[in-house]
C-alpha cells in the first residue's frame, strides 16, 4: 500500500499556453495545443516523475471569460473540479499580454481554496515582463517560455521543493500503519449510493457526515476500525457535486480520489444502488481497482425488499454486464439497516488475505503443467509456444513470470486463460492477478543441469 500521489493543477485563462507547459514538463504532446483560445476543453491528467518524485499533473480548459457561451461555462467547471483534487495549483499567466482584470479575479479564486499557488509566467522571453504581476499578490512570479523550454529548469526546482513541503504536511497529518493492520479497505462508488452509510454500519457510530444531497464526502477520510486481534483501516472516497449538466466532471473527480485510495488500500468494495443498477461509470472504476493492484468485490445496496428469485435474477443480469470482470463477488446488503454488512466485511479481510497470496515455485510450476495439459497455447508462425517455468515475483496483488520460448507468440486470450485458471485453482475470486512473460535464461537451469551432470554415469562419460 503506497501513499497517494501529490496533484498538481494547471489554471489559467485561455490561451495563456498552459497545455504547453503541461507538455514541456512531462516531456510528451499528451495536450492539444492551438492559437485559438478555448481549445483544450477536457482536463489531461497524467503521472511523470518530477526529479524522480511521482505526481500527478492535471491540464484543465481557461477559466474567466464568457465570450465562449457554453464551453466557457463548461471549462469553468472542469477547473473547479481540478482544484477539489489538487494539492497545489500553478496558475499560469501570460506574459506578452500583461496582467488583466480577469486575472485578478482568478487570483482571487485561488485565494480563497487556500492552496498553494505557484504563479508562472508565461511567454515571458524577457522575464522582466514577470515583474507586472506581483500586483496579484500570490508570490514571486516564475517567468517561463514553455514553447522554447526557457526557465522550465528553475520552474521544475520550484515545483520539487513546493511538492516536498505538501509530503510533509501529509505525514504530519496520516498515521503511520499500525503492526496490527489486516487490512486496507476502501469503499468507491458514484455519489449517493450509501459508501457513507456502509462506513458509519460498519463502525457503529456516525464517522461520515451522510446526507440524501449527492456529493456531501468531499475529502477520503480513514477510520480504523477493530477486527478480531488486528485492524482494519477503512477509506471512504469523496464524492463531488453535481454541476449543472457537465457530467463527465462527477467521473474524473471520482475517479482521481478512487486512484489515490487504491494506493493506499489492497481491497476495493464498490457500493451500488440496487436500483438504478450498474452503468459504465461503475465499471470504470472496477477497472481502476484492478489496475491499481485492488482486490475487488461489488456491494449491492438498498436490496432489502427484493425476494430470493429477484435477486438471483438480478446478480445474473449484473454478471453479464460485467463480464469483463470475471469471479467479482456480489454481496446484497442494506447499509442503512446494517443488513449484510458484517458478512461483507469479513469477506473484504479474506479478500486482502486473497491479494497477499504467496506459494513456492514448485507449486507453481505443477499447476503451469497441468494447465498447459488442459490447454496448449496456440502456436506462433507455426513453431510450438511452450512455457517452461513459472515464479512469484510480489504480491499484492500476485504478481507471476512465466519463462517462455516465444513470448512475443503468446496471445491475449491465452494469458487470460492461464490467469482465470491461477484464480480457480489457489482460489483467489476478485483478486488482479499479473503474469508477464520472459524469454529470459531459467534462474534456476543451471542447478538443474548440475544436478543431472553430477552423476557417477555422466562422471565416467566425462573422464
Amino acid at each position: 500500500m503506497s501513499k497517494r500521489l501529490p496533484v498538481i493543477a494547471i489554471v489559467g485563462r485561455p490561451n495563456v499556453g498552459k497545455s504547453t507547459l503541461f507538455n514541456r514538463l512531462v516531456g510528451t504532446r499528451k495536450a492539444i495545443v492551438g492559437d485559438r483560445p478555448g481549445v483544450t476543453v477536457d482536463r489531461l491528467e497524467t503521472e511523470f516523475l518530477l526529479d524522480d518524485k511521482p505526481v500527478v499533473l492535471v491540464d484543465t480548459g481557461g477559466i474567466g471569460e464568457t465570450q465562449h457561451g457554453e464551453m466557457q461555462d463548461a471549462i469553468d467547471v472542469q477547473v473547479e473540479a481540478a482544484l477539489s483534487v489538487a494539492d497545489m495549483v500553478m496558475f499560469a499567466v501570460d506574459g506578452l499580454t500583461g496582467c488583466t482584470p480577469v486575472d485578478h479575479n482568478i487570483a482571487d479564486r485561488l485565494r480563497r481554496d487556500s492552496l498553494p499557488v505557484l504563479l508562472v509566467v508565461n511567454k515571458a522571453e524577457n522575464p522582466n515582463v514577470a515583474m507586472d504581476f506581483y500586483t496579484l499578490g500570490l508570490g514571486e512570479p516564475h517567468p517561463v517560455s514553455a514553447a522554447h523550454g526557457q526557465g522550465v529548469k528553475e520552474l521544475i526546482k520550484q515545483l520539487t521543493d513546493s511538492v516536498a513541503l505538501i509530503d510533509e504536511a501529509n505525514l504530519d497529518q496520516e498515521d503511520e500503519n499500525p503492526a496490527n493492520l489486516i487490512a486496507s479497505v476502501t469503499v468507491i462508488g458514484r455519489p449517493n449510493v450509501g459508501k457513507s452509510t456502509l462506513i458509519n454500519a460498519w463502525l457503529k457510530k456516525d464517522r461520515m457526515v451522510v446526507s440524501p444531497i449527492a456529493g456531501t464526502t468531499r475529502d477520503a477520510i480513514d477510520s480504523d476500525l477493530p477486527y478480531n486481534d488486528g485492524i482494519v483501516r477503512l477509506v471512504d472516497t469523496a464524492g463531488q457535486r453535481k454541476h449543472g449538466r457537465i457530467s463527465d466532471v462527477i467521473e474524473f473527480v471520482a475517479r482521481v480520489k478512487a486512484v489515490q485510495a487504491f494506493r493506499r488500500a489492497n481491497v476495493a468494495v464498490m457500493v451500488l444502488d440496487g436500483s438504478e443498477g450498474i452503468v459504465e461509470q461503475d465499471m470504470r472504476l472496477m477497472r481502476l481497482a484492478h489496475d491499481e493492484g485492488c482486490a475487488l468485490i461489488v456491494a449491492v445496496n438498498k436490496m432489502d425488499l427484493l425476494s430470493s428469485d429477484e435477486w438471483t435474477y438480478y446478480v445474473e443480469r449484473l454478471h453479464y454486464r460485467m463480464r469483463s470482470l470475471t469471479d467479482i463477488p456480489v454481496f446484497r446488503i442494506a447499509a442503512k439497516n446494517s443488513k449484510g454488512v458484517w458478512p461483507l466485511l469479513h469477506e473484504a479481510v479474506k479478500a486482502s488475505e486473497f491479494n497477499s497470496f504467496e506459494t513456492g515455485t514448485g507449486e507453481l510450476n505443477r499447476w503451469l503443467e497441468h494447465a498447459q495439459s488442459k490447454q496448449r497455447a496456440p502456436s506462433h508462425d507455426g513453431a510450438v509456444v511452450k512455457m517452461k517455468y513459472v515464479t512469484q515475483i510480489s504480491t499484492s496483488p500476485p504478481k507471476l513470470k512465466i519463462f517462455c520460448n516465444r513470448p512475443k507468440g503468446v496471445k491475449t486470450s491465452y494469458l487470460r486463460f492461464l490467469t482465470e485458471d491461477f484464480k480457480k485453482t489457489f482460489s483467489l475470486p476478485g483478486v488482479p492477478v499479473r503474469i508477464s512473460l520472459s524469454s529470459g535464461k531459467n534462474p534456476y537451469a543451471d542447478d538443474d543441469k548440475r544436478k543431472r551432470n553430477d552423476t557417477p554415469e555422466h562422471n565416467r562419460k566425462r573422464k
